[in-house]
């Protein structure tokens, strides 16, 4: 029986003995993780995606996604179980599944407000399968209403059925970090459930509760979980551009942030934030512009919601002013200068470059036609770009007159300035754009103008002398 037609202990009893299917439909770092956790909960598993590279290698058992190469050993099991099936056809994955959970993404148009055409063609194609007793969720992020107002309206429209009685719909968000993607969906965080009727709510909760570890929180309606999973980045988005205005004022000061931060933060009602070069992801960089636009459409202006994403989209340009200003006090035209630029990723520990400040550092140096060499332990490749991709930052770092330092990946902390002025073989220029060198006492074999953010721009001698310079 379809689970929308028994009892929720009975459909939780038919999950774990593997007689529901679940389709996700967008199979990326977000679908793949839901389609191994509902897998590993004992369901039969469809994942649906367009990118060919990635159905190959999931159907070879592999992770697709270098930070998460650790999840092929699940994949493996699952398929071997045959619990995990891939492919590119979502009308099959539609017509085939009880239990269809949509993860594709919802970017920004160009005039930065949301698109929902992915989710909409997914809504179209799910509603023109939907049987009675079925389960529809959203975990995509966005914007709220989005359930109710588009996504209900196309499947009922599709199907002649009414959600909340013919089928259930509930909106229960993704919470997870690229590196960490199983461990946050099954272990970490709490389910967010939003669903807007009893019925639906009570079913999807008993079924997450069969799938997660962590319990799971009903919320009052769709709407409401929509926003509780925008307000958690719209938060981090304003205290990282907080960090970055105090940052700033430390540079002027010529005080270190970090060193203010964790003295501040030893109290326990500060939770100061680590400042950076522009916030990237598919996330934080988003999820403002959803809210801003829900907040216009009710009459009311979220000022500190749209001054903090204004000022951490403003930081990727005052850190290549960094560059620029560190490139003149070397004496070197910055068309003639060789470059290193390190990392490539919005963050440490993923290959995801989505709006990455690398990226806008990337074709900045491009366009002043310098020579760059680009290092990145994780990422293949960009879209769009014909460029090679060092693994070691020692091979960029060679010959270079300018090391950026734009991803905090592991790798990097291991850097050391003696090494990096070997490496470099003359005077260079450091720009520590993640702050990941934390010794600036020693004897580089070359002058070294090392500048970080929310720190004192230093001029290091291979003497061992250093001193604070203005840029």
């Amino acid at each position: 029986m379809k689970p929308f037609l028994v009892a929720p202990e009975e459909a939780v009893e038919n999950l774990r003995k593997s007689r529901y299917r679940v389709g996700v439909f967008g199979f990326g770092h977000v679908g793949l993780t839901i389609g191994v956790g509902w897998g590993l909960a004992g369901a039969k598993v469809i994942g649906m995606t367009l990118d060919k590279q990635a159905i190959r290698l999931l159907e070879s058992g592999l992770s697709p996604f270098p930070e998460e190469a650790y999840l092929s050993k699940y994949i493996e099991n699952l398929r071997t179980r045959g619990l995990l099936e891939v492919t590119d056809d979502y009308s099959y994955g539609a017509r085939e599944t009880d239990i269809k959970i949509i993860a594709v993404p919802v970017y920004l148009s160009s005039e930065k407000k949301p698109d929902l055409t992915p989710i909409i063609r997914v809504s179209e194609e799910i509603g023109r399968s939907l049987i009675k007793g079925d389960v529809v969720i959203i975990e995509t992020s966005i914007p709220p209403g989005t359930t109710r107002n588009v996504v209900r309206p196309i499947l009922e429209e599709k199907s002649g059925l009414k959600a909340d009685e013919d089928f259930a719909l509930a909106y229960s968000p993704e919470r997870i970090s690229a590196g960490t993607v199983l461990a946050d969906y099954l272990e970490k965080y709490p389910k967010i459930i939003g669903c807007d009727s009893p019925g639906s709510l009570n079913l999807v909760a008993k079924l997450y509760s069969a799938v997660v570890k962590t319990g799971v929180i009903k919320m009052s309606s769709t709407v409401a979980a929509e926003t509780e999973k925008l307000f958690e980045g719209v938060y981090r988005d304003v205290n990282i551009a907080l960090a970055n205005e105090l940052a700033l004022l430390c540079e002027k000061m010529g005080v270190a942030y970090d060193e203010v931060r964790a003295a501040a933060n030893s109290q326990p009602f500060s939770h100061l934030h680590k400042p950076g070069i522009g916030v990237g992801g598919a996330c934080i960089p988003v999820y403002p512009y959803f809210i801003i636009e829900t907040a216009l459409n009710q009459g009311v202006q979220l000022q500190i919601t749209q001054l903090a994403r204004s000022i951490n989209e403003k930081a990727t340009e005052l850190f290549i002013e960094k560059i620029v200003k560190a490139v003149h006090f070397l004496n070197i035209d910055p068309s003639k200068c060789r470059f290193a630029l390190l990392g490539l990723s919005f963050r440490g520990g993923t290959s995801d470059t989505r709006l990455s400040p690398a990226l806008r550092i990337l074709e900045f140096i491009e366009k002043t036609g310098a020579e760059v060499k680009v290092c990145d332990p994780l990422v293949e490749k960009v879209e769009g770009k014909d460029i090679e991709i060092l693994r070691d930052w020692r091979k960029a770092a060679q010959g270079a007159d300018a090391i950026v330092i734009a991803s905090d990946h592991k790798e990097f902390y291991q850097i050391e300035i003696e090494e990096a002025s070997s490496l470099a073989g003359r005077e260079t220029a450091i720009l520590d754009g993640k702050n990941v060198i934390s010794n600036l006492n020693g004897k580089p074999r070359y002058r070294v103008l090392y500048v970080g953010v929310g720190r004192p721009a230093y001029l290091l001698e291979p003497d061992g002398s250093k001193k604070k310079v203005e840029l």
